[in-house]
């Protein structure tokens, strides 16, 4: 996964562009992943009624799942998401459309999202997978929370510890590395 610092000059870079659409989509999608832990299939799934400005939640269709749960937007990627939707002048539908040609205005793909996340990390020549940054949210939680396999499964959606403990020993591998 991504490192603070990797996350840190991304942040950085990305907080410093122009207030295009282009790169308010960009910021919002970046928030998602970064600072909630989505997984790429749960961002595309987002619609606008998914949003709970007021209470401060959103209600994501997890993976397999049809079903949503609710995940407490952290204040950042709320300040994000309200300026794209406003600016970009979205009120219905999918949160993020495709802008291409070929499916203008249809619900973008995992594909779509990728290229275009993966595209931002080389630009900083940060070569790591888009999932990368659930790695990184995943880690950091680990770590608030000193490996408390049930509180981070809160928070991630990780239906199997099992799957928490793998990050967890490669937490405690990395610390008993002399």
């Amino acid at each position: 996964g991504l490192n603070n610092d990797e996350v840190s000059r991304l942040m950085e870079q990305v907080a410093q562009l122009p207030d295009t659409k282009k790169n308010l989509r960009l910021r919002a999608i970046l928030s998602l992943l970064t600072l909630q832990g989505l997984r790429q299939c749960e961002v595309v799934r987002l619609n606008v009624r998914d949003i709970d400005f007021a209470n401060g939640v959103m209600h994501v269709r997890g993976k397999g799942h049809d079903d949503t749960e609710p995940v407490h937007l952290h204040p950042t990627t709320q300040s994000i998401l309200r300026k794209y939707m406003e600016d970009c002048k979205i009120a219905d539908g999918a949160l993020f459309v495709s802008w291409s040609n070929n499916n203008r205005n249809q619900r973008m793909t995992t594909k779509s999202l990728r290229r275009i996340v993966k595209d931002t990390l080389m630009a900083l020549e940060i070569y790591k997978p888009v999932h990368g940054f659930r790695h990184y949210f995943t880690t950091t939680l680990l770590k608030e929370y000193k490996g408390d396999l049930l509180q981070v499964a809160r928070y991630t959606r990780h239906k199997s510890l099992e799957m928490l403990q793998v990050y967890d020993d490669s937490i405690k591998q990395k610390a008993d590395l002399p």
